[in-house]
């Protein structure tokens, strides 16, 4: 059963984060695959809602080979979509706040089929064409932002007057079983370099500023509100980093709810605030340096991936 058809059998329509991969595939002649979705009947770009135990660039490239027949080569991040504004529902009623991550690369292989069920038809249109169609916001954003080719995108800070803790929503209808959960994390640095750490109070170890989304805000406010929370600083988001997804990032609480973690990443510095740690969740505060960081950090998945993030610091965008 997948993860979507069992989440909604317990939880019914109402609105949920979902996590998406969606791709903009381009040909050898940089024209843009769209294809026309059987639900809505408009014109989009492939891609589907993540499944437990994928990561979020194996999501896209299984929804992307189902519902097309292509194959793509190397994936590059465009950016992440969760505002509140690509809200969407369903014609079954479904709510659905998009957490979607959108990738870009070259088709190289397959055999071009829309699938029938999801995808009535698809065909690839130059830019200047796609820029004249009646595109969903969403997808006309992505498109907008990889003709663009800069930094990751992602949308302002943004909460709606009121929010809703989204593992409160579902923790209800579906107990301690696992929990597709969406977030942010803060790498906060300062001017000379040294990166704001927290230490956690349930296990004593050193981490970024980090939490899970409400529902209504976007994931460049809940990087925002979380560091806030936790350390008493007010942030500035200056570009987003990458995104953490999979099985590696996959937990289970003292009190035996499981999660699997997808977030994303976000370079920021301090523009207010005192320090002032949130003593409920956090021991203590400090300013170090990549290295003290790592070497103070146990062996784990997370430090494996820390040890890749402080790589990448001055080196691009990534996906984990």
């Amino acid at each position: 059963m997948s993860y979507i058809v069992w989440l909604r059998g317990k939880v019914g329509s109402r609105k949920i984060f979902l996590v998406f991969g969606t791709v903009v595939l381009r040909d050898e002649n940089g024209r843009i695959l769209l294809q026309r979705r059987s639900d809505f009947d408009f014109w989009g770009l492939p891609g589907g809602v993540m499944e437990l135990g994928e990561d979020i660039e194996a999501c896209a490239r299984r929804e992307l080979l189902e519902e097309t027949g292509l194959i793509a080569g190397p994936l590059t991040l465009v950016g992440v979509y969760t505002h509140p504004r690509y809200d969407v529902t369903y014609p079954n009623g479904d709510q659905v706040q998009q957490f979607t991550i959108c990738l870009t690369g070259q088709v190289t292989g397959g055999n071009a089929q829309p699938d029938g069920i999801e995808t009535t038809s698809q065909a690839f249109f130059a830019p200047e064409e796609v820029a004249h169609m009646d595109l969903p916001l969403w997808y006309a954003d992505m498109v907008r932002d990889t003709l663009v080719a800069g930094e990751p995108a992602f949308s302002l800070p943004y909460a709606a007057v009121h929010t809703q803790d989204q593992i409160g929503v579902v923790r209800p209808f579906i107990g301690h079983d696992l929990l597709i959960a969406v977030g942010a994390m803060a790498v906060v640095m300062r001017e000379d370099g040294r990166l704001l750490t927290i230490q956690r109070q349930d296990n004593k170890v050193w981490a970024f500023p980090a939490g899970f989304s409400d529902l209504g805000e976007n994931v460049a406010q809940t990087a925002v509100r979380e560091t806030f929370e936790e350390t008493g600083l007010h942030i500035e988001l200056d570009r987003l980093l990458g995104v953490y997804s999979g099985p590696d990032f996959q937990h289970t609480y003292a009190n035996g709810d499981q999660v699997q973690n997808v977030g994303a990443v976000f370079l920021a510095h301090v523009i207010g605030g005192q320090p002032q740690p949130e003593l409920s969740e956090v021991a203590a505060l400090r300013w170090q340096t990549p290295a003290e960081f790592l070497n103070g950090m146990p062996s784990s998945t997370w430090r494996d991936y820390f040890v890749l993030l402080c790589q990448y610091l001055d080196a691009g965008s990534f996906l984990c």
